[in-house]
């Protein structure tokens, strides 16, 4: 049996942004949702969008596991990168959006 895996390892911070996007249009379907990924080094960023309002989010990791952060500023913790629906709702609240599918 062949277990070789083929293409490039999976990058664990694309994986939950993709996961936090995914959610968040789940549950408000109005947000835009779309990672940008950089050129300089710089790790990947979801950018939500509702009406006027956008945010960046980033993903970093610490001595406490994977977290979401605001922007790139590791100081600034949105939540545990396993917990997305927590992470979702407190996006959605500084977005600006009062409607929340669990309250």
């Amino acid at each position: 049996m062949d277990t070789t895996v083929s293409g490039p390892p999976s990058n664990q911070r694309l994986v939950f942004l993709e996961a936090l996007g995914l959610t968040m249009r789940e549950r408000y379907p109005e947000v835009g949702a779309r990672i940008s990924q950089f050129k300089a080094g710089l790790p990947p960023m979801l950018r939500l969008a509702w009406h006027d309002a956008t945010e960046d989010v980033g993903c970093d990791l610490s001595n406490e596991g994977w977290a979401f952060v605001w922007g790139f500023d590791p100081r600034n913790v949105i939540g545990p990168a396993g917990d997305l629906v927590s992470a979702s709702f407190a996006v959605a609240n500084v977005l600006g959006i009062r409607r929340h599918p669990d309250r």
